[in-house]
């Protein structure tokens, strides 16, 4: 889920990663409230209209791809536009089609992916954004009635994109926030060896290059769901030190959980699984500053007793 920020002008935009392929035409790009419908009041959020991605639109000029040496390396006419993080769609003459996460790029105007490629790729063959984007009305996100409700676990806003690809119709939704403030982690590669020596060590080979971001990106996302389970966002958490405490201890969870799958041995999964659940239970919300208001402020709420609602 995407947020805007509250009064940031100028520089905002919403996007949508077509998952069909790179779109040859944006027909309409539509913002409602969540809890409006498609035949409702929409909302004046954008400006201009929705546009296709220029670049990265490149493509192989040598062979990359499972047949090769590096299956991760992707040679290419050229890296105009490509940013680390970022996943495009490579296509060969066969039609064949997959995602690839960028990790490297080289002054070589070729790129490295997280994971090696599944498919060959000669000279010709595409490597292409699907993005689409439209930007933000800068008197709408300076509008401090358009705030999305912090005690709401669930997105404010609905977009609705409709575009073509190959000469289909295609229609999808992404939802967002508007919000004062960005919830999120500031966990550090060295915080997570300080809490558990020897993890960076023991990351996995596709997460070396990274020192393990994703994975605690990921692991903040579960943590995310377990507080959305217990009816309480993100975005109400007022205290960052309890954020990355939390974050940390799910990536040692998950860890532990994928270790537990390989090997069999659960003693440490069931160690860290208690950690975990028990500062998630102990922290929030009972010792932990919540947002009580769309205002940023935060203030402390009381627990409620087990017979209650």
């Amino acid at each position: 889920m995407q947020n805007l920020y509250y009064n940031i002008t100028g520089e905002q935009t919403l996007t949508w990663d077509a998952p069909e392929g790179r779109p040859s035409a944006v027909t309409s790009v539509t913002v409602y409230p969540a809890g409006t419908g498609d035949d409702g009041t929409a909302e004046a959020a954008t400006t201009g209209v929705g546009t296709v991605e220029t670049t990265p639109d490149t493509t192989f000029d040598a062979a990359s791809g499972d047949a090769q040496s590096d299956p991760t390396q992707l040679n290419l006419t050229a890296t105009t536009g490509c940013a680390i993080g970022r996943k495009y769609l490579a296509t060969n003459a066969a039609g064949e089609t997959e995602f690839v996460e960028c990790t490297e790029i080289s002054s070589g105007d070729s790129i490295s992916t997280r994971h090696p490629l599944r498919n060959d790729y000669a000279s010709g063959d595409s490597l292409e954004s699907t993005r689409i984007s439209i930007s933000v009305d800068d008197t709408w996100v300076a509008d401090s009635t358009n705030i999305s409700d912090d005690l709401d676990p669930n997105s404010g806003y609905r977009v609705r994109w409709v575009y073509v690809v190959g000469g289909l119709t295609k229609v999808h939704d992404s939802y967002f926030n508007l919000v004062r403030y960005q919830a999120g982690h500031s966990v550090t590669p060295e915080q997570m060896d300080a809490k558990r020596p020897g993890w960076l060590d023991s990351l996995p080979t596709d997460h070396i290059e990274d020192r393990g971001a994703v994975i605690v990106d990921d692991a903040y996302s579960d943590f995310r769901f377990d507080l959305h389970r217990r009816r309480i966002p993100a975005e109400m958490l007022r205290n960052r030190d309890v954020v990355n405490h939390m974050t940390i201890l799910r990536a040692l969870l998950n860890r532990s959980e994928d270790r537990a799958v390989r090997t069999g041995d659960v003693v440490g999964y069931e160690i860290d699984r208690e950690n975990y659940f028990g500062a998630l239970d102990g922290l929030i919300p009972d010792k932990t500053d919540i947002a009580t208001d769309s205002g940023g402020a935060g203030g402390k709420v009381a627990a409620l007793g087990i017979w209650e609602k």
